[in-house]
């Protein structure tokens, strides 16, 4: 696990719901990030919840709620909403994606 996704220790202090509603956003925005870096989800309607607990697996996060799931199609939606394109740069030839670029309102982040 890369420190990024090392889970920190929070301040102390905090209320309970605080923690949980900030450990659950943490965990929506790596899946979500998963999704979108490995090719599975684009767009919300793309990102299942079946989709969303495969990619949990595969990243080694415990099963996310329903709630957790929606919150990574609200993430996805955000995105769109926010003027981004995702545009292909480069292939394999079997027509996967090895490279793309992301623009966010007109200006290139790679």
């Amino acid at each position: 696990m890369s420190r990024a996704e090392d889970p920190a220790a929070f301040p102390t202090g905090w209320p309970q719901a605080r923690y949980l509603s900030t450990r659950r956003a943490m965990k929506a925005l790596r899946l979500a990030d998963h999704l979108l870096r490995h090719g599975l989800a684009y767009t919300p309607g793309d990102a299942t919840d079946e989709l969303i607990r495969t990619a949990a697996d595969q990243t080694g996060h415990h099963q996310p709620s329903e709630t957790t799931c929606l919150l990574v199609r609200t993430i996805l939606g955000l995105l769109l909403s926010a003027a981004v394109t995702i545009s292909p740069v480069e292939g394999d030839g079997s027509g996967r994606v090895i490279r793309m670029v992301v623009t966010v309102d007109d200006r290139p982040t790679a």
